[in-house]
């Protein structure tokens, strides 16, 4: 048994799911890679491609297996100046350091650790930097390599591009050679219990430690090692704490309906679990009612799509900086009025923003409200924009305080329904309010995919067969968000009349 970095850090976080995914690899066919979050780890490998830029004269492993081992060994001996990939198996512990760089003046190497984000991650439960450094200080210890320092290599997130990227600006280099050594002991031990642990040829019979998580931090095979929770249970309660969920667990109450009256919930929470218990919404029609009433018309039902590379793409961008390529403007004039719809969708790789901002101005007055659905996206998009657009400053903080929310009415509790389960997002909402919409049987049904798309459709290797393609289902989504929004709002307005 070879455990990788990888694998120890999975442990780290939940050691029955790493045991079934070396063992029952089976159950993870189930299990397949969202097109984001492949796009994630392309960036992320991006980043540390370009990274070694930093390091001239420095040689990649693309040797595999022990000739991997012996390629690392030979270019060691050599004291070449940087080496990417270098790879070491020890005691049944594996690494493929990012960069092994030589110090000549002090005779040792430096490793480099070369992260896709834009700061340090520490005492992170899922990505702890530290301890992603510290295994592989271990393993370099085992292997009689002189280390002198530990590095991480991160995006600066200050960093705007003008021209040709600047990678000694574009990156930050931190030291956290005192974090590893500080770290490497008790790194040392839990290693030797992940190892003990993964040798067992036995499944352990015991669940996973996520039954103490909320929903979203499940491991993939949580329902397998824990057949006795509902797919809807009181992991699923809307912000539960970690004491209050602990509380539950160790009570073995699982099921929404077993929570006592008595057991003290945010009102959030007790309205999720009343309208569960009783198959009934709580609908607050006055409050409703004036939410709707504060709205001026022309209504402006409206939606980004944006696309945030860790390497900016224009200049005058920062890593991560959202690239507005996209948006979806349906207009209701009057109640009665029939729908109106604008859209763009820019299709060159080019930034698109100007021609966004030109657009918006164009179509959005003075007068009406800008209707979305979780503004901090979208208001944060807009002075990003008026940022990089001086000219444009005005009318995007006009149309911010424009803006209002749509989810607030689902999230402030004036419409609470168990279909929802404890959610304001758009896709539980719609599918209670406005069930003949349906994103599952679009091409691409999430904003992240849909950034990835675009992305795709660039590319000078896209056919353009299939660029037509991607640029339908781009529109195709991005106009049902806001005809969405539209159909939740005319539910809600009908409700009150």
């Amino acid at each position: 048994m070879i455990i990788s970095k990888t694998t120890f850090l999975d442990f780290l976080y939940c050691p029955k799911n790493t045991w079934l995914k070396l063992y029952k690899p089976e159950l993870y066919s189930q299990f397949t890679l969202s097109e984001f979050e492949k796009h994630l780890i392309e960036q992320g490998n991006e980043v540390e491609f370009v990274a070694r830029d930093l390091f001239p004269g420095g040689i990649e492993i693309v040797a595999t297996g022990d000739d991997a081992i012996f390629e690392t060994l030979r270019l060691i001996t050599l004291k070449i100046p940087a080496i990417f990939q270098s790879t070491f198996i020890v005691d049944n512990f594996m690494v493929k350091n990012d960069i092994l760089a030589f110090d000549n003046k002090n005779n040792c190497w430096n490793m480099y650790e070369v992260k896709g984000t834009n700061s340090l991650k520490e005492n992170c439960p899922d990505h702890d930097h530290i301890d992603d450094m510290t295994f592989q200080a271990s393993v370099l210890k085992r292997a009689k390599i002189k280390v002198g320092h530990y590095f991480i290599i991160h995006l600066n997130k200050e960093y705007k591009k003008n021209g040709n990227i600047d990678i000694h600006e574009l990156f930050k280099i931190e030291d956290e050679t005192d974090k590893v050594l500080t770290r490497l002991s008790d790194i040392e031990k839990q290693m030797e219990i992940a190892k003990k642990y993964l040798e067992q040829n036995i499944e352990p019979l015991d669940g996973c430690d996520c039954i103490y998580r909320g929903r979203k931090k499940h491991c993939a095979t949580f329902e397998y090692s824990n057949p006795n929770i509902p797919k809807y249970s009181v992991h699923d309660l809307s912000r539960v704490s970690k004491n209050k969920l602990n509380n539950l667990i160790e009570s073995e109450i699982y099921n929404l309906n077993d929570i006592p009256d008595n057991f003290k919930l945010t009102n959030i929470q007790q309205n999720q679990v009343l309208v569960h218990k009783k198959q009934k919404p709580i609908i607050d029609i006055k409050k409703i009612k004036d939410e709707l009433d504060n709205l001026r018309f022309p209504l402006y039902f409206f939606d980004y799509e944006a696309f945030g590379p860790a390497i900016p793409v224009f200049d005058g961008f920062r890593p991560y900086q959202r690239i507005p390529f996209q948006f979806s403007l349906h207009i209701l004039k009057t109640p009665q009025s029939e729908l109106e719809h604008i859209e763009y969708l820019h299709e060159k790789l080019t930034d698109p923003t100007v021609n966004v901002a030109k657009m918006l101005e164009k179509h959005i007055s003075p007068m009406g409200t800008v209707i979305v659905w979780h503004k901090s996206f979208e208001e944060s998009l807009n002075n990003e924009i008026a940022e990089c657009l001086s000219d444009y400053s005005t009318f995007f903080k006009r149309m911010n305080n424009s803006l209002y929310d749509l989810e607030d009415i689902f999230k402030n509790q004036h419409y609470v329904h168990h279909g929802f389960k404890g959610s304001s997002s758009i896709k539980k909402v719609l599918p209670v309010i406005a069930s003949e919409l349906d994103y599952s049987n679009l091409e691409i049904h999430e904003g992240g995919q849909a950034a990835d798309a675009w992305w795709v459709m660039l590319s000078p290797i896209t056919t353009s067969k299939q660029k037509k393609k991607i640029s339908k289902d781009l529109k195709t989504y991005c106009g049902l968000d806001t005809y969405a929004m539209y159909a939740i709002w005319r539910f809600l307005y009908n409700l009150k009349n």
